[in-house]
């Protein structure tokens, strides 16, 4: 959709990013009538279509809105996937439906098929290059996110091995063995998934993730994922605290060597479960990072870039990492309610909608609660 010049190209915010972050953010952005634009490269939950046919949201989907306990999956106080899709772990392609639906009934703006190449400040402006010309903003919120870009140089030869948010289909994938590297999330999923359908499964835990127990589902394996590996542990060879040095084949042979001089062989390429990089690449240089989280104020604002906000799973406050959906949806509202107010919007507008959100337990500010344990 090349912009011929009649098209807006100047906003008070540009979100970037239709996944549900961009569109949880873009609702209380209508909702205040802020003038504002999301900006996606392909489509609204175009990756969570890309997700393997067979992978679930771990996290459960129940309807409890009207008790005031919304949906953990649900990225605005007045929907439900669980009621709309009538599934529990909704699949990629049923939640990519929820989002779209959602959108489409706030009557979001978005502009899909418009890739951001470039964002910099000149002037207290933002300038988007993107492949439909320049795009200017006073703020900007970064919505991206993960999955579509998968870990890269994990280990040496890792262009060998398939990426796990490459797989389409479990069902594809041929072979009697395959070995699997990485065993978060997404690598007890492929062996889950693959042992199912009677493959020889070997599996390289970094850590020991089947013993780690928190009560932050950020930080171990998710009752859901426990339930599905208890059934097939038995039937697999896990190792755990083996990190893997090198992948290399020969004659359709795959030999994964470990740091500690361990071999493991299969006749299929091995399965790359490592994770996925930060979506943040592009911006690098407006973000101060500790470690691979950035910066931000009790706004989610960068440190050292006014009016740049973050949204989404990579937003960590100390030890609190809100990755996922029922935790980053209670920042929206906040992120917002700061925008708003920079903008001079009416304080009685924005104090209903806040109200709003924090009634549904969707605007969490008080970051020091993130740190409670459970005793039971």
């Amino acid at each position: 959709m090349a912009n011929d010049g009649s098209q807006n190209t100047e906003f008070d915010i540009v979100v970037i990013g239709a996944g549900p972050a961009g569109v949880g953010v873009g609702i209380v952005l209508q909702k205040l009538g802020l003038n504002y634009v999301i900006l996606e490269r392909r489509s609204v939950a175009a990756s969570f279509k890309k997700w393997p046919k067979e992978t679930r949201l771990i996290s459960p989907s129940f309807a409890g809105n009207s008790f005031q306990m919304p949906d953990l999956n649900a990225i605005s106080i007045h929907s439900s996937p669980a009621y709309g899709l009538q599934t529990e772990h909704p699949s990629g392609e049923q939640y990519a439906k929820y989002l779209e639906d959602v959108a489409q009934h706030y009557e979001l703006s978005v502009q899909d098929g418009i890739d951001v190449n470039k964002v910099r400040k000149e002037n207290g402006s933002f300038i988007m290059e993107t492949s439909d010309g320049e795009y200017r903003s006073r703020f900007v919120i970064w919505a991206g996110g993960e999955f579509q870009y998968p870990k890269e140089a994990a280990f040496e030869g890792d262009d060998l091995c398939i990426h796990y948010s490459k797989v389409t289909s479990f069902a594809d994938l041929k072979g009697d063995d395959r070995i699997v590297i990485g065993a978060y999330e997404s690598g007890f999923d492929s062996a889950y998934q693959l042992a199912k359908r009677g493959k020889k499964i070997t599996l390289l835990d970094s850590a020991d993730y089947m013993e780690l127990i928190t009560s932050d589902s950020s930080y171990s394996l998710s009752p859901f994922t426990r339930d599905r590996v208890n059934e097939i542990v038995d039937d697999i060879s896990y190792h755990k605290q083996i990190r893997v040095e090198k992948v290399e084949v020969d004659e359709g042979k795959y030999t994964v060597t470990t740091t500690d001089g361990q071999t493991f062989t299969s006749g299929s390429e091995p399965i790359n479960c490592t994770g996925f990089a930060s979506s943040l690449s592009l911006v690098t240089d407006l973000f101060e990072f500790k470690g691979k989280y950035p910066l931000l104020t009790g706004s989610d604002e960068s440190t050292i870039t006014e009016n740049l906000f973050l949204v989404g799973p990579q937003v960590k406050h100390g030890k609190a990492l809100f990755c996922f959906i029922y935790k980053f949806r209670q920042r929206f509202a906040i992120v917002a309610e700061r925008i708003a107010t920079v903008t001079g919007l009416d304080p009685e507008t924005i104090n209903k909608v806040v109200q709003e959100y924090k009634a549904r337990n969707f605007y969490l500010k008080n970051l020091s609660a993130t740190g409670e344990e459970i005793e039971c």
